[in-house]
Order: C-alpha cells, then structure tokens, then sequence
C-alpha cells in the first residue's frame, strides 16, 4: 500500500498518463494508471506472482501457450520473453486490444510472434453481449458477481475446438482468466482438453473460504480428463473470492 499512497502522491503534482515500467520478467508494458490491473503491475512490476512464476518455470521454446483472457497481454508477453516460438492470445474486448497490439510493438516484438483472436470464447459459436467493467481485467460474458459493470458491447464468440481445428493447432499449456466463464470455455474445448499435448493449464475459479472451488463441475470436468488440480497460494497467503488454480497432467 506504501507505493500506491506514493503513486498517488505523484498523481496529485502530474496527473495520470500511461507510465512504461520494465516488470520483473524483463519485458517492458506501458501501464495505465486508471486501471487497477496495470496500476497494481507499475507498483509491483509483476502481476499475478504466483501464476507469473509458475508459468515462467514451466514454458519452454517448443511450448504452444494459448492466453485466453489475454486482457492487456501481460501473460502473452511474458510467454515471448522466455522464447516460446507460437502464442495464440484470444480477448473480445476491441479497444483492450488495440492496447495490446501496443505492449507488442513497444518490446520491439514482431507482429508475427503471435495471434491475437478477437472474439470471445464459449460452449458455442454465435454473439454474445460482452460486458464491460470498471476496470478492464474484470469484463466478460454473463453475471459475475465482482464486476462493476460500465457499458457493453456485442461481440463475437467461437468455442476453442472449433479454432484448433480452423487452425490445426493445440495448446500445451493454457492461461484460462475469463471471469466466472470458465466451464462455458472448457465446455467448448472437450477435444482440446482430451488431446495429451495438453499438459498444463492456469485458471481462475471462485472459493469458500477453504480454498475449495464452489462450482465443482470445473473441478470434475477436469478430474475425468485427466488432470490433476492444486490450488496455487498467493505468496501473502491470502485468501481471495477469486483464487488461482493449476491443472496438469
């Protein structure tokens, strides 16, 4: 809290503009400081730590890392600083992802390093009402009930089987932050999931106060494809609404 009172501070004397910071995993993102994602990033210099420091252990070069959720594109650049060749980034918010397209170019990456979807993911194609929050890391589809809504937007969205199989593609590990849309996702990604390619996947989920994901069909819909699922701690050894989640075979 110290740094953001002295981020204020500094707020006060120059007003709030977009501040470049170079994070912890020597990537450069340029942070908005209106938004509580990016803010939280310039105090920090990393976002999500437990996450950050799990996925930097684990992607390798020949890894093909699917961000959904990519929001800004802290996850996407992070897998591009320790070399994986191939990222598909999916986010349905086009104005979040003209932001994006920004973090690439100001690492001096090449437009081709990745692919970024824009549209949303679900159990089925079709369009869907994206709904804005408050703060950009917080939008998505349906009632969720952490988000501040501001607006919406009609997006289009597809399930991720029927993008693997337009693109001849599969994961071998996923980032999965969609808000409370997690199992719509999965539910539209049953062959994805079922490929052995897949090794590793990260994903937000709601908890009681044990930890325990409160909607057990993610958990068992999991579980019957063969993963293995851990809660991953904050290092504060908080606990929050929402908790982090990893799934590996």
């Amino acid at each position: 809290m110290g740094k953001a009172r002295r981020l204020s501070a500094v707020e006060t004397l120059f007003g709030s503009k977009r501040i470049c910071v170079r994070t912890r995993a020597g990537f450069l993102f340029a942070c908005d400081q209106r938004d509580w994602l990016q803010r939280n990033l310039l105090c920090n210099r990393v976002h999500e730590v437990e996450v950050s420091d799990l996925l930097a252990r684990q992607l390798s070069p020949s890894d093909v890392f699917f961000d959904v959720g990519a929001n800004a594109g802290y996850f996407t650049c992070l897998a591009l600083s320790v070399g994986v060749q191939r990222v598909v980034a999916f986010e349905p918010d086009p104005l979040t992802c003209k932001t994006f397209w920004a973090q690439i170019r100001l690492n001096g990456w090449d437009a081709r390093a990745c692919e970024l979807v824009e549209g949303g993911l679900s159990e089925q194609a079709g369009q869907l009402d994206l709904i804005r929050g408050s703060d950009s890391g917080e939008s998505g589809f349906g009632d969720w009930p952490h988000r501040l809504p501001v607006g919406q937007i009609a997006v289009n969205v597809m399930t991720l089987d029927d993008y693997c199989a337009s693109k001849d593609v599969r994961p071998t590990v996923m980032k999965v932050d969609v808000e409370g849309w997690e199992l719509k996702v999965f539910k539209g990604a049953m062959k994805t999931l079922s490929d052995r390619r897949l090794r590793l996947i990260t994903f937000e989920a709601e908890v009681d106060r044990q930890a325990q994901m409160t909607d057990r069909r993610l958990f068992d819909l999991l579980r019957s494809l063969g993963f293995g699922i851990e809660h991953i701690p904050r290092p504060s050894g908080s606990l929050k609404p929402t908790e982090n989640f990893c799934a590996r075979r």
